[in-house]
């Protein structure tokens, strides 16, 4: 059989060239190109990257400028905001937010945990501690306080007089102990 497939090959020039290729022609093969992306997509991105980075330094700006206030400045405002809207505001809500002003204004200011104490706690607490700015201050605090945990428990009805008193009272307080030193 080998002398027959030596023949066969060396009259390969004869052979018609059907026969020659056993195999017929290949499918075309496609290769996907990915489009590229459009312009306007890519624009799109990246305005929002730089609008979102614009954000956060804004942000940032904001609240740096918030922690540069001081205690006393922070709480003026906050009381000037809520002297706007005092009417407006039920006597519970409105003797809740000037306490809660007071209260932070002295965490702020002097390092005192008030905002998560009670009034008797805390009024304990400050007449304890001998060294705090607020020592001689604790009977008008005392006074204010009760003044407001009356509105904001007792669900007494405040006059809109005894609004403008206790917004007055919180900013009396806040401007007097403004000027203490902390020690």
């Amino acid at each position: 059989m080998i002398p027959l497939a030596l023949f066969a090959g060396s009259l390969v020039g004869q052979v018609p060239a059907e026969a020659e290729d056993i195999r017929g022609p290949k499918a075309q093969v496609e290769i996907l190109v990915q489009e590229k992306p459009s312009v306007v997509l890519w624009c799109s991105v990246g305005g929002s990257i730089l609008l979102l980075a614009l954000a956060a330094v804004l942000w940032k700006k904001r609240v740096r400028k918030q922690f540069l206030k001081s205690p006393p400045e922070v709480a003026l405002a906050a009381l000037a905001e809520l002297e706007i809207n005092r009417q407006s505001l039920a006597a519970e809500a409105l003797a809740n937010k000037v306490a809660q002003i007071v209260r932070q204004y002295l965490v702020a200011r002097f390092g005192i945990a008030a905002p998560r104490r009670t009034t008797e706690e805390f009024l304990h607490d400050l007449a304890q501690d001998k060294q705090s700015g607020l020592f001689g201050k604790s009977d008008h605090l005392r006074t204010f306080l009760k003044s407001c945990d009356l509105a904001k428990f007792a669900g007494s009805a405040l006059s809109s007089t005894q609004r403008e008193e206790l917004i007055e009272t919180a900013r009396n307080f806040v401007n007097s102990t403004s000027k203490t030193t902390v020690v």
